[in-house]
């Protein structure tokens, strides 16, 4: 059973991929507007859980199809508010189910886990910083 890893954002959190540089990208995202970037921020922030959820269920049945529809589903927000370093972890696993390697399955999951806890607490903060 796969658990909840709880790790430091400087542990994962790459220095080509600072917090200006992620704010940056969310306000291009949303045409130059900052409220409704952090708006944006703020409603992944809020549905991630149920994906994380349905991709670690996934990982852990060794559901190879499944595997490549949860990581689709997080794909699209991901790419647009993720830090590089979580969007190369899940694209790994993606292509880990694609290939049907369920024996990666695991790994793959805790590094992303990693990835994505520092990215979304760098979501987090930039949020805040407006409210």
């Amino acid at each position: 059973m796969l658990g909840f890893v709880s790790f430091e954002v400087s542990e994962v959190f790459s220095l080509s991929d600072t917090q200006s540089e992620r704010e940056r990208r969310l306000v291009a995202m949303a045409g130059g507007d900052r409220s409704l970037g952090v708006e944006l921020a703020l409603i992944f922030l809020t549905h991630y859980d149920e994906m994380h959820e349905g991709l670690r269920s996934a990982v852990a049945w060794g559901d190879p199809l499944e595997v490549r529809r949860m990581v689709h589903t997080i794909e699209g927000s991901l790419g647009s508010l993720g830090s590089s370093d979580s969007v190369e972890c899940l694209m790994d696993l993606g292509q880990a189910g694609r290939d049907s390697k369920v024996e990666l399955f695991e790994g793959l999951f805790e590094r992303y886990e990693r990835a994505i806890v520092a990215s979304n607490e760098v979501l987090r903060r930039i949020a805040s910083s407006v409210e």
